[in-house]
């Protein structure tokens, strides 16, 4: 069984194809859905970063699934009252 190196940064991701194929799964995946929409920032306000997160999903005989890649917002860095 081959090991399988998870990145823990984008540019380590950006060196293999499965992974970018990941990520392009995932954001055309958050466009269907419309998961977003573009605003302009308020004055005085910060905007909320984001970062992947990756993963290998295997089947129950332990083959390899898939790999799957998430954006996910950094909510920690917002202030209740103030962000939100």
């Amino acid at each position: 069984m081959e090991e399988i190196k998870i990145p823990n940064r984008l540019e380590e991701a950006l060196q293999d194809p499965k992974w970018v194929e990941a990520m392009n799964v995932e954001m055309m995946a958050l466009q269907k859905n419309g998961t977003w929409e573009i605003v302009p920032q308020l004055e005085g306000n910060k905007h909320v970063g984001c970062r992947w997160v990756y993963t290998v999903k295997h089947k129950a005989e332990g083959t390899i699934d898939r790999y799957k890649a998430r954006l996910v917002a950094k909510g920690y860095t917002q202030v209740y009252g103030v962000d939100y």
